[in-house]
C-alpha cells in the first residue's frame, strides 16, 4: 500500500504485478479507482455557457449516454486535467456525469462550482470499479442485465439490488472493459459478486499504469499538465476543431496556432535497445550529447519482455538521428516507435478494435 493522491493505494495484490497486468490482457481484472471524482451537474444554459470556457467540446451538443474524453483547460491552452464527461438523465434531469483525477480535485472542483451556481451539484460519493479485459462483458453480464451492444463510451444507468448504478463502457488499459459507479453500501457485494469467476482478480496501480502505458495513454502529472497543451500530447482528436474559434474558450489562439505549425515538443514512444529500464524524469540526447527532451512514463512491458517509455522531444530534433537516454551516467541507445506500443481492443461497431 501506498500513499497516493490523499489514499492509501495497493501497488499490487498477492499474484504480483506482472500476473495481474496478464491476466487483465487475456481474461479480465479489477481496479477500485473510487479515489477518483465523481461529480453530477444538472445542466442549464448558463452552466453550460461557463463551462465552455474551459472544455474544449460543444457541450449542448454531445449525445445523451455518450461518454467524451475531454480537458478542462487554462488560459494559455495547458491542460487543468483530463475527464471524461457524460450526458445522462437522472430524476428525469440532465445531467454532466464527470469523472476526473483524485490528484486535480481542488482545482477541478472550484471550477465546476464556479461554473454552475445555479446548477444543482451532487458529489458522488459512489464507489467506482473498473473492470478490464476481453472477458469483462461475459463476468458483468452475470451480475446485471449489461447488453452487447453496448459499444465502447456508451454509458447507461442499471438497476442493481433497488439502487441505480452508473455503467460505462470504458477504461483506461487500452481493452475493452467498464467502469461501474456503485452506491458505497452495495459494493463490497458487487465486488465479491464479480469475483466468483475464477478468471477474473483485483489489479493495483502498478499494472494499471504498465497497461495504460503499453496503449499509449497519456497520465496527468506525466504526459499532461498545465504547461503541456492537448496538441502537444498529441491528443488533438480529443478537441472540438471548431470550438477553436470561439475567443471564450481558454487558449483558442495558442491552440490554434499549435494546430497549424508544430508545437515545440512532440509526444513520441521510445523502446529499450539494451535491456535497460526507462523511468519518468530520464533525460533524452542526440548524438552530440545534446538534450533533446525527456521521459515522461516509462516501465517494463510484461506483452513486449521490454523497457517502453513515453516522451517529449524537441521538434527540431531530425529523427533519422539515433536517440540516447542518460542512465547511471552512461548514455544508453533507445529506439523511437510508434504509439500505442500494443494494440488498443475497444469494443466498437459490433467487434473489438483500436
Amino acid at each position: 500500500m501506498v500513499p497516493f493522491a490523499g489514499f492509501n493505494m495497493p501497488i499490487n495484490y498477492k499474484s504480483g504485478i506482472i500476473n495481474e497486468h496478464k491476466n487483465v490482457r487475456n481474461h479480465s481484472g479489477i481496479f477500485d479507482v473510487s479515489h477518483m471524482g465523481q461529480i453530477l451537474i444538472e445542466i442549464n444554459d448558463l452552466t453550460i455557457k461557463n463551462l465552455e470556457i474551459f472544455i474544449p467540446l460543444k457541450l449542448k451538443n454531445i449525445r445523451k449516454n455518450k461518454s467524451n474524453y475531454t480537458f478542462l483547460l487554462n488560459k494559455n491552452g495547458g491542460v487543468v486535467d483530463d475527464l471524461i464527461v457524460s450526458l445522462i438523465d437522472i430524476n428525469g434531469k440532465s445531467n454532466l456525469y464527470i469523472v476526473y483525477n483524485a490528484s486535480r480535485k481542488n482545482e477541478d472542483e472550484k471550477i465546476f462550482f464556479k461554473c454552475a451556481p445555479d446548477s444543482k451539484i451532487i458529489h458522488n460519493k459512489n464507489c467506482l470499479f473498473a473492470i478490464q479485459g476481453p472477458e469483462s462483458f461475459e463476468v458483468l453480464k452475470n451480475i446485471i442485465t449489461v447488453s452487447k451492444e453496448m459499444k465502447f463510451l456508451d454509458i447507461r444507468l442499471f438497476d442493481y439490488n433497488k439502487k441505480k448504478i452508473i455503467v460505462s463502457r470504458s477504461g483506461y488499459t487500452g481493452e475493452d472493459g467498464f467502469e461501474i459507479s456503485i452506491p458505497t453500501e452495495q459494493a463490497e457485494v458487487f465486488l465479491k459478486n464479480l469475483l466468483k469467476n475464477e478468471n477474473t482478480m483485483l489489479c493495483g496501480l502498478g499494472s494499471r499504469d504498465s497497461l495504460r502505458l503499453e496503449a499509449g495513454l497519456s497520465l496527468y502529472g506525466h504526459e499532461l499538465n498545465e504547461k503541456i497543451t492537448p496538441i502537444e500530447a498529441g491528443l488533438s482528436w480529443a478537441l472540438d476543431k471548431e470550438r477553436l474559434n470561439d475567443t471564450k474558450l481558454n487558449g483558442n489562439n495558442v491552440l490554434s496556432e499549435q494546430l497549424k505549425n508544430k508545437p515545440s515538443n512532440i509526444k513520441i514512444g521510445l523502446v529499450s535497445v539494451n535491456r535497460t529500464m526507462l523511468r519518468d524524469g530520464m533525460i533524452l540526447f542526440d548524438n552530440t550529447k545534446k538534450n533533446i527532451g525527456k521521459i515522461t512514463s516509462g516501465c517494463f512491458s510484461p506483452n513486449l519482455n521490454k523497457s517502453i517509455a513515453i516522451g517529449y522531444v524537441s521538434k527540431e530534433f531530425n529523427f533519422e538521428n539515433e536517440i540516447f537516454c542518460e542512465i547511471r551516467n552512461k548514455m544508453e541507445l533507445v529506439k523511437k516507435t510508434n504509439l500505442p506500443f500494443v494494440k488498443k481492443n475497444y469494443k466498437k461497431n459490433g467487434s473489438n478494435n483500436e
